[in-house]
């Protein structure tokens, strides 16, 4: 409306009738009576209480939309850079493009320009002058490295179309050029939309697919927390979408899962097999001991699709992974299960732990084959003859606990423990009478446990041995000593016609002399263990350098590698040279020239004809003896070896070590060759370190008495340590059934392999788990990716999900490492109140022995063994010297001579001699200082 509008006037209101009156008035409160109480509506219901929210659940949620935001800003910021380059790439072929529109243009304009003049030409000389000088023209070269002009200007030169010819080239290029960056564009958006789409999760769990590249890309290598990102980052270069990025608690679940799916296997192949050996090795790292074990048996071949297994096929070597142990004792290396039925065997080195692991398993083998015999004899029995057994049974017991009055009087759990008791004593008693019943062929099947030793251990003690009988025939043979040094210790440095204190004394009679403590002495400078000592690196490069062709690190001693001494040996005698020079270049390239003590005895010992002549006698066995027997047991090919079928090779090496003792020809004679003289007649391992002994041996006079020396050794140990090989034993009566059921690999190099693996692994991931090592370890070796694709259902699947997620909650790394420690806190108390209850022991006896009357000369003709004894600790308590322990005493005789000395001693210096009046009842505890001479470790003999 404007502004000079009225408003219309609004109508009155009419006033209400009479009736509307009266009803009104009969609605009032007080006129009400007759009127029904109007209806009260119900209280709304409270309102409820909102519950205070939940900030931890907001916290995660916030922090889930954050990474996925981080994660689609990635896709977009690698979308972007992809849509910058295609748009640089269509710009440059624009411009490519417009440049070769220029150039057709200028050439048209050129044609033009000299189309006329090229037609009034008659003669062809003419012509030809023309189009070489247009050849030669500036204008036209700069075109010749996109265009062959000849033919071009020839066409002009012909035809009086090829004006019109490049016009209608020029306009379709431009066209082209037009439509270029519209293709381009096209292009993009369908190769955009050809983009695949991978979703890793279904119903918010990632897909079984997605756990199991997981596991591949951690057992590659990859960071448990770099596995989600990089998955997204190949599905990107491979034009597929990955819906979500794996984040590394979900990864180290899925590892767990492969650790689950590898002991679900290890059972079911166990269920499935008739036969299986096991074998164990344990070491130290970083204060705790670790223990690798592996089970040897056959398996079914899971890529053919046949569950079944081939009792022909080769067996394979599981590992079961590696464990924690409290300390290297028996007890805690092994416990009972259910597959000692199954179990037909055990290998590993030769150390006291692993037989007694062996003995302590055969024997609970035995007990569970009684106990299966006499559950079989009691399930057999009709059921009125099993009636009255256990009838008769149960009168025994009752009889035994006092009569019935006595067993009324026990309580329910007292009656059923002595039930519990009578039941094991009823099946073992059945099952001692079913074993005695069977023939001796079955008692063997039923008890086979086949223990053999690893053969590298057996080289290696072997070499030990040789050397052992090497060293000491110096003395027996009454040859010239061979040069030495006193180990470096404080108190130990000697100098030249110096008295030798007690201190250096022991040090000079400890430490290891000749060709094993030279090739030791050399790994430490050459390669030693620790990276950051000794030459290393400058080793190899000089050693390159003089011989004109890349070397090798020097064997590796440092470390005590299987047969690295004989390697060392070897390696010093090929190049002695080179070594002498290069303990000169050591020398005078320091800034102050000298030698460290290690240093300069491995130079004396380079240059010391004794030394060098037991590194000769280390070389011939090694490539007479080592070699060629590792060549059969751990050489190409060997792996699917049996141990039990190698006893026929352990008595030819003892035949060869005696013929060669018998007959040193083979070895020194003018006619010696590697065909007679080596174990399998085959060429020489290392021809170089032969050849250089063969040159070495007219200067070294003692070469064959020591060189016999050390085989005579080495037989005396390869008997010992081949024992279970023996004419008559149980690997030499078992049939070639009974073989392949308890197959056994030749080396124990599996758990060797295991233990150091771990430590690596280490190295690299200090905070990694060991469950977590386990599982993937397991999962790779075993091949449990096979396994699972054959045998896994769906809920397979969830299950090991499920017990995955038990064992990273369960906190069982915490556990066992406060288990360790618990245990060295009980052994610690319990040495310590064994040894203040031993002090205080020998405090009464020495108190009783000072109490003790001391008889007269007169008397002592007179006493018997036991006074003599008494009287020899009394003199003993009161401080008289040189009475030797009473076990070295053998007869009566030689006690009462000891007797009579004291007693002249004790006369002589009654005077001076101190007596203690009492022992104090405190027992005052003082530990023992053990050094400890680890740096210069020597090679211990395996008991």
């Amino acid at each position: 409306m404007g502004s000079g509008a009225t408003r219309p006037l609004s109508k009155k209101r009419k006033k209400p009738t009479e009736a509307q009156i009266a009803a009104r008035l009969r609605n009032l409160p007080g006129n009400k009576e007759n009127i029904a109480p109007p209806f009260s509506a119900p209280k709304p219901p409270p309102k409820p209480v909102a519950k205070p929210k939940d900030w931890k659940h907001e916290y995660q949620k916030l922090q889930r939309k954050y990474r996925h935001s981080k994660t689609r800003q990635t896709k977009l910021e690698v979308e972007l850079s992809s849509f910058k380059l295609t748009d640089a790439a269509s710009k440059r072929t624009v411009d490519n493009s417009a440049k070769r529109v220029t150039e057709l243009g200028t050439i048209l304009a050129m044609a033009k320009s000299n189309g006329d003049t090229f037609r009034h030409y008659n003669s062809s000389e003419d012509k030809n002058q023309f189009i070489g000088a247009m050849l030669a023209n500036e204008r036209l070269d700069k075109y010749s490295h996109t265009f062959d002009m000849t033919p071009r200007l020839l066409a002009i030169a012909t035809s009086t179309d090829t004006i019109e010819l490049l016009r209608k080239q020029v306009k379709a290029l431009k066209q082209r050029v037009r439509h270029s960056v519209k293709s381009l564009s096209r292009a993009v958006e369908r190769a955009k939309k050809k983009w695949s789409f991978c979703r890793l999760t279904e119903k918010g769990i990632y897909t079984v697919q997605a756990r199991r590249l997981a596991r591949v890309m951690a057992d590659s290598g990859c960071a448990r927390a770099k596995v989600g990102p990089l998955m997204v980052h190949i599905g990107e270069i491979f034009g597929i979408r990955v819906n979500r990025a794996m984040d590394r608690r979900t990864v180290g679940r899925a590892i767990e899962e492969g650790g689950v799916a590898a002991r679900m296997q290890a059972i079911y192949e166990l269920s499935q097999s008739q036969g299986v050996t096991i074998s164990a090795d344990s070491t130290s790292n970083r204060g705790i001991n670790i223990e690798s074990s592996h089970m040897n048996l056959h398996v079914p071949d899971y890529t053919s699709g046949n569950l079944s297994i081939d009792p022909e096929s080769t067996s394979k070597v599981r590992f079961l992974g590696v464990e924690k142990t409290v300390d290297h004792s028996s007890a805690e290396s092994y416990s009972v299960r259910d597959w000692l039925r199954v179990l037909k065997g055990m290998h590993g080195d030769h150390a006291a732990p692993k037989k007694s692991t062996a003995r302590g398993l055969q024997d609970q083998k035995h007990e569970a084959a009684i106990r299966d015999l006499g559950e079989e004899k009691l399930a057999g029995k009709d059921y009125m003859e099993l009636v009255e057994y256990l009838g008769a049974w149960n009168a025994k017991e009752i009889v035994e606990a006092g009569g019935s009055e006595g067993w009324n009087a026990l309580s329910s759990a007292e009656q059923t423990e002595r039930d519990v008791k009578m039941m094991d004593k009823i099946v073992t008693v059945l099952g001692r009478e079913a074993y005695n019943a069977l023939d001796p062929a079955e008692c063997r099947t039923t008890d086979l446990f086949v223990w053999g030793g690893c053969c590298m251990h057996k080289d290696l003690n072997s070499f030990k041995g040789g050397n052992d009988e090497m060293m000491a025939a110096w003395k027996r043979l009454r040859l010239t000593g061979k040069c030495r040094a006193a180990s470096e210790s404080p108190g130990s440095r000697t100098s030249k016609d110096a008295v030798l204190t007690d201190d250096q004394f022991h040090a000079f009679e400890a430490s290891t002399r000749g060709g094993v403590k030279t090739a030791a002495l050399a790994g430490a400078i050459f390669n030693n263990k620790d990276d950051k000592k000794g030459q290393a690196d400058r080793h190899v490069d000089f050693m390159s350098r003089s011989l004109g062709t890349q070397h090798r690190r020097f064997p590796d001693t440092s470390n005590t590698r299987f047969g690295s001494h004989g390697d060392a040996a070897a390696e010093l005698l090929t190049y002695l040279p080179q070594y002498r020079e290069i303990m000169l270049v050591i020398e005078w390239s320091k800034q102050n020239p000298s030698l460290t003590n290690i240093e300069k005895n491995l130079r004396d010992a380079l240059n010391d004809i004794p030394t060098l002549t037991e590194l000769a006698a280390m070389t011939i066995y090694k490539m007479i003896i080592a070699h060629p027997y590792l060549r059969q047991v751990r050489g190409p090919g060997t792996e699917s070896t049996n141990l039990l079928d190698l006893g026929p090779l352990h008595r030819a090496i003892r035949d060869h070590i005696q013929l060669i003792l018998d007959n040193p020809d083979l070895i020194f004679g003018s006619n010696a060759s590697y065909e007679s003289a080596t174990l399998d007649g085959l060429e020489w391992a290392d021809p170089k370190a032969m050849k250089a002994v063969f040159e070495l041996i007219p200067s070294l006079p003692h070469i064959k008495d020591l060189t016999l020396a050390f085989f005579r050794g080495a037989l005396t140990t390869w008997t010992r340590f081949s024992a279970e090989f023996a004419p008559g034993g149980l690997i030499n009566l078992c049939t070639a059934t009974e073989k392949q059921l308890a197959w056994i690999p030749s080396t124990n190099d599996a758990n060797e392999g295991a233990l150091g693996a771990h430590r690596v692994a280490l190295w690299n991931k200090p905070s990694l788990m060991l469950h977590q090592y386990n599982a993937l370890a397991m999962f790779r070796r075993n091949d449990t990716q096979d396994f699972m694709d054959a045998v896994f259902t769906d809920d397979d699947h969830a299950y090991i999900m499920r017990e995955a997620r038990r064992i990273d909650a369960s906190g069982a790394e915490a556990e066992r490492r406060r288990q360790i420690v618990d245990f060295r806190v009980q052994t610690a108390k319990m040495n310590k109140d064994k040894a203040v209850a031993k002090a205080k022991r020998d405090a009464e006896i020495l108190q009783a022995h000072l109490k003790r009357r001391l008889v007269t000369f007169q008397e002592t003709g007179n006493l018997k063994v036991p006074e003599i004894v008494d009287q020899l600790n009394a003199y003993r308590a009161r401080g008289v010297p040189n009475i030797s322990p009473i076990s070295h005493y053998k007869l009566k005789a030689d006690k009462l001579a000891a007797l009579k000395k004291a007693y002249e001693w004790y006369e002589a210096n009654q005077a001076s001699q101190t007596t203690p009046a009492s022992v104090p009842h405190q027992v005052e505890l003082v530990s023992r200082i053990v050094e400890d001479w680890a740096a210069e470790e020597d090679v211990e003999m395996e008991d």
